[in-house]
């Protein structure tokens, strides 16, 4: 299973809003940077997407404003969303980290709004 391309702004707001929870992968193609293997990835989308998670990617070089929007500081982030609105994020390549968040993120939503996910963002952000 492949993770499907976001092109342009205005399918991210989409998707974003789609009512689901959406994980993206902001990442860079050819620049060097590390990126979050794809195989990972493809590993996170087999596992989530059966209890409802949607996964796509986001090429940095190719939406701006979308990165901008956004706030992504780090390539390759993990991001993911609900009902349009950032709830959780993970810089860097460690596989560990993107498990973190998918655990915390899918285990500490409630009615209420967000429980756990705060302080993930922490933990994640200083790992």
């Amino acid at each position: 299973m492949a993770a499907n391309f976001i092109k342009n702004a205005q399918d991210f707001a989409r998707i974003i809003n789609s009512g689901r929870v959406v994980v993206i992968d902001f990442h860079a193609d050819g620049s060097g940077m590390p990126q979050f293997p794809a195989q990972h990835f493809s590993t996170l989308e087999e596992t989530w997407s059966r209890i409802g998670v949607d996964f796509y990617r986001v090429n940095v070089d190719e939406l701006d404003e979308v990165v901008m929007e956004i706030d992504i500081r780090v390539v390759p982030t993990c991001v993911v969303f609900k009902d349009g609105k950032k709830v959780g994020y993970a810089g860097g390549v460690d596989a560990g980290n993107i498990h973190k968040l998918m655990g915390s993120h899918v285990g500490g939503w409630n009615n209420s709004g967000l429980s756990s996910v705060a302080r993930t963002d922490s933990i994640i952000e200083s790992a």
